[in-house]
């Protein structure tokens, strides 16, 4: 397992930092910089990275921040600590270590659930997905997904409370993190034991820890779900916020509208294997599940800015994808390449500044 994963690891980390590198410094980047952001990290630490960046320094002091879980900072300012470093470097260490962690947890997975080739085309389709560049920048997105793969390899290995820890680190991570819940209650009211329950309350204990210190510190538990109103957050009906994806595209041309829109449909017709396909009967609930509350979070909160990177954290599409892939080989072809164009064109709108990842 280890040596495809760390080659495919290594490649990827190799060819979006050099195409990044040669993005920024040929054609220039379009938003203001902290100076810890300059090449050759440009393109891999801007957006979101600053904040994380903050939360890590001085913890939650000013009003944007309070959109962003703790762990992440917390395992930069570690970092920092044992090896001191550049922000930028410390960042980028820590997000690009737990997406190597995630990646050997989705192969995994793949592998107990389904089979060994499974777990190599869901490895290769993860990495090669339209926004896995999000994966080698400082974001928080690695960090969650090797917390839930490594989680459900240890639930389905009937391990749940060696899983407890990874349940409470996720809920400090995303608020993805409550996704984790239905799921995981499914399977507690499967097996009836108090290990399972208490791993499927733990993203929820600390979810509602993270609220309490946000009461103690800005005076508002709810600040993470409040401050989502600066990027256009509101309450909404699932099917209204993704029509306005397509209005979006129709009324202003903008064709990264349309790619928002695609992209939740596309994820969503992911789910129909995993409905379907016999492989997929034993974990089908808790899947499908997991999956939908994913989604229904930026659809209900109208926020599908950065959809596509919220769904990379959503394995079990990647181990539908390959078991697609390994069933049709011109799916497989058309996917390596078409994939790979469009990480290319979005991780360039990202690095250049123009579209958030």
């Amino acid at each position: 397992m280890w040596p495809r994963v760390l080659v495919l690891f290594a490649a990827s980390r190799v060819a979006l930092l050099g195409l990044g590198v040669l993005l920024t410094t040929q054609l220039g980047w379009h938003r203001s910089l902290a100076p810890w952001q300059r090449e050759p990290w440009t393109a891999l630490t801007g957006w979101d990275t600053v904040y994380y960046v903050r939360i890590a320094h001085r913890g939650y002091e000013d009003s944007l921040v309070v959109a962003f879980f703790p762990l992440y900072p917390l395992l930069i300012a570690a970092w920092d600590a044992v090896v001191p470093s550049s922000d930028a470097i410390a960042s980028l260490v820590v997000a690009n270590l737990a997406t190597l962690l995630a990646m050997a947890g989705v192969y995994v997975l793949a592998r107990d659930r389904l089979s060994e080739r499974h777990a190599r085309r869901a490895v290769l389709y993860l990495i090669l997905s339209p926004y896995a560049f999000a994966l080698a920048m400082g974001y928080s997105e690695g960090v969650f997904l090797a917390l839930a793969a490594w989680l459900f390899v240890l639930v389905d290995r009937r391990r749940e409370w060696w899983a407890v820890p990874l349940a409470l680190a996720a809920g400090l991570t995303r608020v993805t993190g409550l996704a984790l819940v239905p799921a995981l209650l499914v399977i507690a009211w499967r097996r009836r034991t108090v290990g399972a329950w208490v791993c499927a309350l733990a993203p929820l204990v600390a979810v509602a820890a993270h609220a309490a210190w946000l009461d103690h510190t800005v005076g508002d538990p709810l600040a993470m779900v409040h401050v989502q109103s600066n990027w256009g957050g509101e309450p909404a009906f699932p099917l209204i916020a993704l029509g306005d994806q397509f209005w979006g595209f129709v009324r202003t041309g903008d064709v990264f509208e349309l790619a928002r829109g695609l992209t939740v449909l596309a994820y969503l017709a992911l789910l129909y294997p995993i409905l379907t396909r016999p492989a997929f009967r034993e974990h089908r609930l808790e899947d499908v599940l997991y999956v939908a509350a994913i989604f229904a979070m930026p659809l209900l909160s109208n926020v599908l800015l950065s959809v596509g990177r919220f769904g990379l954290v959503a394995f079990p599409l990647f181990l539908a994808l390959a078991d697609i892939g390994l069933r049709r080989v011109v799916f497989h072809q058309a996917y390596v390449v078409f994939a790979t164009v469009a990480q290319i064109i979005f991780f360039a709108a990202a690095a250049l500044g123009y579209r958030a990842p």
